[in-house]
């Protein structure tokens, strides 16, 4: 274990910008990780842990998710308070962060299984959004993630640490262009599904769900782009009371999610 105490080392310079840029994260192929459990759950997960930061507080008070991080990590850095807040992308840390490598996205779609249950999600643009819908589509069962390259991404701290770690055990697809992969889909017999609030759109509550099916939401103030929506044969909506016109992403993908999984159970 190595010890610092200065906040212009350059590891923790490194680590302060992997929290702090999306460009450095993807230059370098590396994420960073913020608390022990989500710390614990990266390696558990298989992810590739580059250095462990943890101040001796952390160490005492977490001991039992720090022993497999210690035993896993490259390096193992004790460091200061002073450091770790410089590192950390919360308000009170814990004072546990990993530098790890990035999990691997899958950029072609006809690896989807054709029997799976999909969630397609454009241009989203709220982190703590996507990450929300990652922890719900794991805990119900969903086949897989796929991300159009205008979404906030899934291994930002913020996605992470709403996701409690999903992103690193259900399967993740990258979409460059997301009317003609739905209209590819559909040609292998899947169904893509617009999530839409307008007239005219099937109450998805009353739709019969079956394997192949890929719902497809949009950015939070926008929704859908009309070229996905018109590349995806089928249009759903969640039927709503009162004067709201529209659902939080997360909110919407949870009920959507739900529906599909419990009617094709």
């Amino acid at each position: 274990m190595i010890t610092i105490t200065s906040k212009d080392n350059a590891a923790v310079r490194r680590a302060a910008r992997l929290m702090n840029s999306a460009r450095e994260r993807r230059k370098s192929g590396l994420i960073i990780c913020e608390g022990a459990r989500l710390c614990s759950d990266a390696t558990d997960s298989g992810v590739e842990v580059e250095e462990l930061f943890c101040t001796p507080p952390a160490m005492e008070k977490y001991a039992d998710y720090l022993e497999k991080l210690i035993q896993t990590a490259g390096d193992v850095y004790e460091i200061t308070d002073e450091i770790a807040k410089k590192i950390s992308d919360t308000e009170s840390t814990q004072g546990v962060f990993i530098v790890a490598k990035s999990p691997a996205v899958e950029s072609d779609l006809n690896q989807l299984k054709t029997t799976g249950q999909y969630v397609l999600l454009e241009n989203l643009q709220d982190p703590s959004n996507v990450g929300a819908i990652f922890r719900t589509a794991e805990a119900l069962g969903v086949d897989g993630i796929i991300l159009t390259e205008g979404c906030a991404s899934c291994f930002s701290p913020k996605a992470l640490r709403a996701g409690m770690g999903a992103m690193f055990r259900i399967p993740i697809f990258l979409s460059k262009n997301a009317p003609a992969d739905m209209a590819l889909a559909a040609e292998r017999n899947m169904r893509p599904m617009a999530a839409v609030p307008r007239e005219g759109a099937a109450d998805v509550t009353g739709i019969r769900f079956f394997k192949g099916a890929i719902m497809c939401i949009g950015n939070e103030g926008n929704g859908l782009s009309e070229a996905l929506i018109e590349a995806c044969p089928e249009k759903v909506t969640i039927p709503m009371n009162g004067r709201a016109e529209s659902l939080n992403a997360a909110t919407a993908a949870a009920i959507l999610m739900w529906e599909m999984i419990r009617r094709y159970r």
